[in-house]
């Protein structure tokens, strides 16, 4: 199962290069805030989000109109400010992704068939995955694959569903941005409610 991994990891690496090159012809001149890898809980799906301040803009401002008089008029004024934001941190919602034949969809068939060959042996490598994950997003960031200002653009890795979600987005931006953007990142928590 280790070698799987250890393969894995360049395996991610040149997909999101493939990938990424696509997702950035369809952002066009839109300032980029925010790139993730995004799992299951089971970890047998792997896809990448980014998003812009200006589909960020978009997203909030329909959000408001779906939301207005269901919650706090304090949290709608900061959203309308531009002080807060619904979706900034959640990858699900965001403008961009490698869609569904790509490059990191063939990972996860990949991992989807080891899993499925053996689920008790594969969930407990889950910590193996995330440690493969993490270090290949490290190297992408480090070989500027993204070309976008690593001290304006947030790096991290997110589950979409089940426990745990927040510490692992909180350990991998941690490990992937500078100290200024990975505290930046925590005080997300105190905006939420």
């Amino acid at each position: 199962m280790k070698q799987f991994f250890c393969d894995l990891s360049q395996e991610i690496q040149l997909a999101v290069e493939k990938d990424v090159k696509k997702i950035f012809r369809e952002i066009g001149e839109e300032k980029v805030y925010a790139i993730a890898l995004v799992t299951d809980s089971d970890c047998i799906t792997l896809y990448m989000a980014i998003n812009t301040y200006e589909y960020l803009k978009k997203k909030d401002e329909q959000y408001i109109k779906m939301l207005e008089g269901t919650v706090a008029e304090e949290k709608i004024k900061r959203v309308k400010e531009g002080s807060d934001s619904f979706t900034k941190w959640i990858p699900a919602e965001w403008g961009y992704s490698d869609g569904k034949n790509s490059e990191l969809t063939k990972i996860g068939r990949k991992l989807y068939k080891k899993e499925e060959s053996n689920p008790t042996e594969y969930a407990q490598y889950k910590s193996l995955f995330f440690e493969t994950v993490t270090s290949s997003f490290k190297e992408i960031i480090e070989k500027k694959i993204f070309g976008t200002n690593d001290e304006e653009t947030t790096y991290f890795i997110s589950i979409s569903d089940g426990e745990g979600i927040y510490e692992i987005e909180n350990y991998s931006a941690k490990l992937l941005n500078s100290d200024t953007i990975y505290e930046q990142f925590l005080n997300r928590m105190n905006c939420e409610e």
